[in-house]
């Protein structure tokens, strides 16, 4: 019963805050439990971060299909600074969201503080919540950083 009184919380707040995809998500979680189909709670969790980036790709393909990105437009990024930048940028942005899965699985314990720390984003400075994915990323960065310096 505790875990309804937390997701309920989560759910309040990000109303509050206006964080719809968090409260989204909180409220689906609830239903299920409250319907009681917690059974589908390991299929979620294994598969769930599949289904969410899948999602998220298929917009960003839209342009390939719709012929808005052309092979000279592939071929002008692949030469300007800008565009090889970008490349930097995807490639980063891969291996940090390795790292905040890896840390995820490992210690799930962090998942409070990156909501809280969403949240805390979204309400006071306008940030936008895309996930907990890059987040964790980021936070095993610093947690890597932080042991190198404090660890001896």
């Amino acid at each position: 019963m505790n875990n309804v009184w937390l997701l309920l919380l989560i759910f309040c707040i990000a109303i509050f805050t206006k964080n719809n995809i968090l409260a989204s998500a909180a409220g689906i979680v609830l239903i299920l439990g409250l319907m009681n189909l917690q059974r589908l709670y390991p299929f979620l969790e294994r598969r769930g971060l599949e289904m969410g980036i899948l999602f998220l790709t298929i917009p960003i393909l839209i342009p390939f299909a719709t012929g808005q990105v052309k092979t000279s437009d592939i071929l002008k990024v692949l030469t300007s600074p800008i565009g090889l930048l970008a490349i930097i940028g995807g490639l980063l942005g891969a291996y940090l969201n390795d790292q905040g899965l890896t840390l995820l699985q490992l210690s799930p314990e962090i998942i409070p503080g990156i909501i809280i720390g969403v949240v805390i984003c979204v309400s006071l400075f306008g940030g936008v919540s895309v996930g907990p994915v890059m987040a964790a990323g980021i936070t095993a960065v610093l947690v890597t950083l932080f042991n190198l310096l404090f660890s001896r």
